[in-house]
């Protein structure tokens, strides 16, 4: 089996993570939808495998059955916020104190690496959260509760922030931080050496063919 890169996208609110999915292809693409939300671009009723999650045992199920399905090259989950409050949920109704945790712990860990371990790309979206230090922000990292602060990006080769800016005619822009750099240096966005370029359209369908073609040597 060939591995895939898991891909984890993070960013606030409105800096168009969703709008990313816009270009992969509706027929070879399963949204596990934890959101249950409307997809927010023209075209999203396309995706017919766009399955509405309403709790953790829905999840866990329909991401085995995503994962061992043929009908698709791509698993978007939609979103990692949404699905850790649906993992706290579960443990906090089944445990009492630091079992709680140590539930909440395993059951992120094992998601996380199922979705290293498949021949799709599994795509993660998901809000960021800063770390505040005594010169104000710090870090910016995946939203996330108890021991996985801060690791979370650790389990993903890929890890692209969305980010929004306003052009010199007024209107929004939108596009991928690959890599830490000049006015991004507290993010913990990551990607392999060329494969990407700093900055980039926020388009998954693009990132997949880059991605693609960086392990061919093209």
């Amino acid at each position: 089996m060939e591995k895939k890169a898991n891909i984890f996208i993070c960013g606030a609110s409105g800096t168009g993570k969703s709008t990313s999915m816009r270009n992969l292809d509706p027929e070879r693409t399963i949204i596990l939808n934890t959101e249950r939300k409307q997809l927010p671009f023209r075209g999203a009723l396309k995706f017919n495998m766009n399955q509405y999650i309403e709790d953790w045992a829905a999840f866990f199920k329909t991401f085995n059955k995503a994962l061992e399905s043929d009908k698709a090259d791509v698993i978007v989950i939609e979103s990692f916020t949404s699905l850790v409050e649906m993992i706290y949920k579960k443990s906090n109704d089944t445990f009492q104190g630091f079992d709680v945790w140590n539930d909440y712990k395993t059951k992120v860990g094992d998601i996380l690496s199922m979705s290293k371990n498949t021949n799709k790309y599994v795509i993660f979206i998901g809000i960021d959260m800063t770390i505040d230090g005594a010169n104000g922000v710090e870090e910016r990292c995946v939203a996330v509760d108890g021991s996985w602060k801060k690791k979370v990006e650790k389990e993903f080769v890929i890890v692209c922030y969305s980010h929004m800016y306003t052009d010199e005619n007024g209107n929004p822009q939108y596009e991928f931080i690959t890599n830490k750099q000049d006015g991004f240096e507290n993010i913990s966005a990551k990607s392999p050496m060329e494969m990407l370029p700093l900055k980039m359209e926020n388009d998954l369908k693009v990132l997949i063919e880059k991605i693609e073609n960086y392990y061919k040597g093209e």
